[in-house]
């Protein structure tokens, strides 16, 4: 099988390219804007620089590649709302169009977000839940899933959307809060700061490890019966549990046998989502799929991952 990444320089698509390149039945061929030098020795992994919002280039590449299957990656999660909507569906859009174009039975697996659910209470999210988005990206996103949608019924589009819940792992960005907390945490073993500045520590999330959502799609992408199972259908990609971010510090504190002051602010902030719980039997079901790595594991290999590059 032939797979196309998408937005494959990033923290999720590294991951991606680790599990793929591991199965000697399976070629890689990754689009982003400059090719990433640890992947470099690997023969069946190839890199083409590529833009999605560039719909010709985007089209020519992918028809070049043609692909079986299309890992869509790529994608913003922060700027202004026209921005997002330009990249996260008019992107799309170009995506679809080109892997059509290239090979109508080609298998393409978009990556929406649990974002795009906003607040459903407390009880575990399934797929059929209606979306209602509360920020601007959420509504990116299912906006994205909506297009989705429309191919698939409108023009036979071997289309699934994955939603992944909150994403944590070793080498995540601090732009995610888990990864904001690592490498604070980092920070105080070095000297460099002595508490951890957080905005609020209640909110609740359903944490997946990137390595168990990466294989999640590997399952998706790969299934022997896509057109019939997977295409045309949402899966969501969590734990099926929930956790305050205070308990993520409190595993942290556990894993490194010390206490991290802690700085909050005066008054605690309006929390949009205050929970999310995924169900994620829809996937289970169909490919099998059960995410592996507790949070605590995944605390561990986070801590050791950013003292490594600590040292480099």
């Amino acid at each position: 099988m032939k797979v196309l990444i998408t937005g494959a320089s990033g923290f999720t698509g590294n991951q991606q390219i680790n599990l793929l390149s591991a199965q000697g039945d399976i070629s890689i061929v990754c689009v982003a804007r400059e090719p990433c030098a640890r992947f470099s020795h690997l023969n069946t992994v190839s890199w083409v620089s590529g833009d999605i919002l560039n719909k010709d280039a985007i089209a020519k590449t992918v028809s070049l590649v043609n692909p079986d299957a299309v890992i869509h990656l790529a994608g913003a999660n922060h700027g202004s709302l026209q921005d997002l909507l330009t990249i996260n569906v008019t992107g799309t859009r170009n995506i679809l169009d080109a892997a059509m174009k290239s090979n109508p039975d080609c298998r393409i697996l978009v990556i929406s977000s649990s974002a795009v659910y906003g607040y459903a209470g407390e009880n575990a999210i399934a797929e059929d839940q209606q979306l209602k988005p509360l920020t601007e990206y959420g509504l990116s996103k299912a906006t994205q899933d909506n297009l989705c949608q429309m191919y698939h019924k409108t023009r036979d589009c071997q289309v699934a959307i994955a939603r992944p819940f909150n994403l944590i792992g070793p080498d995540q960005p601090a732009s995610f809060v888990c990864g904001k907390i690592v490498q604070q945490v980092i920070e105080i073993e070095y000297g460099r700061r002595s508490f951890l500045d957080l905005l609020e520590i209640q909110s609740c999330r359903d944490f997946i490890d990137v390595r168990d959502v990466v294989s999640a799609y590997r399952a998706l992408i790969s299934h022997k019966k896509f057109r019939e199972d997977c295409a045309g259908n949402a899966f969501n990609i969590g734990s099926g549990r929930a956790h305050p971010v205070s308990t993520v510090i409190d595993l942290l504190q556990e894993i490194t046998g010390k206490e991290y002051p802690l700085h909050l602010p005066a008054s605690s902030p309006s929390i949009v989502v205050p929970s999310q719980k995924c169900d994620n039997a829809r996937i289970h079901r169909i490919t099998k799929w059960m995410p592996r790595i507790s949070l605590r594991e995944s605390l561990s290999d986070m801590l050791n991952a950013a003292r490594k590059n600590m040292h480099t």
